[in-house]
């Protein structure tokens, strides 16, 4: 299992930034999904070695060349990554999985993260571009969680990412029972957006979680 992604420190503010993060298992490249998320947690930068050009000579769909200055990196994995990555590859020998954040200020505790919104909303690494969104040909999945649904910044961000998503690949992380999750087709309702949980509480706390109605 592998991860990268670019990546940008703010020397004088203090934050670290991660953005088009590419999650591979297996000995195969084939895009299987999108997740959009919160915000990136935990994993950092293995090295400074550049991986950007090794990426692009895989002709990767999704892959977005960085601009002026930036490089992709390989990462830690991190517990998240690694459950979504143990999901998929009980159903698909290998692959790979994009990673959107509705913002992408580096935090592993998600209302602390949420708190810090304001501070950093003008910085020019917090949002993703939408020219910067690849989602293919591949399922969509909504992952969010709960906080979008009361904040009016990711609220906006989480409808955003939606309308770039094609109707019949967007999915979301659902309930179907109290302990039981799935990644079923998802509807956005009439603003455009979409209710779903995040993997940090669906892989834990007892809880069971099924790549639902992915076809595979």
């Amino acid at each position: 299992m592998k991860c990268f992604a670019r990546w940008y420190s703010d020397c004088h503010g203090g934050a670290s930034f991660r953005d088009q993060t590419i999650l591979q298992f297996g000995d195969s490249w084939e895009f299987r999904a999108s997740f959009v998320l919160l915000n990136p947690g935990s994993a950092l930068p293995l090295n400074e070695s550049d991986q950007t050009d090794w990426l692009r000579d895989k002709d990767l769909p999704f892959f977005v060349s960085p601009k002026d200055g930036e490089k992709y990196v390989q990462f830690s994995v991190d517990r998240l990554m690694r459950d979504v990555m143990t999901l998929f590859s009980a159903h698909f020998s290998g692959g790979a999985i994009r990673l959107h954040n509705l913002f992408n200020l580096k935090n592993q505790d998600s209302a602390d993260a949420v708190d810090q919104i304001a501070a950093y909303s003008s910085h020019p690494k917090m949002f993703a571009k939408d020219a910067d969104i690849r989602f293919c040909h591949a399922p969509v999945i909504v992952a969010s969680g709960g906080y979008s649904e009361n904040n009016d910044v990711l609220r906006a961000e989480l409808i955003r990412l939606v309308r770039l998503a094609r109707l019949e690949f967007l999915f979301a992380l659902s309930r179907i029972a109290p302990r039981s999750f799935s990644i079923l087709q998802a509807t956005p309702n009439g603003d455009g957006f979409v209710k779903s949980y995040h993997p940090s509480y669906t892989f834990k706390y007892g809880n069971t979680t099924t790549i639902g109605e992915i076809q595979t």
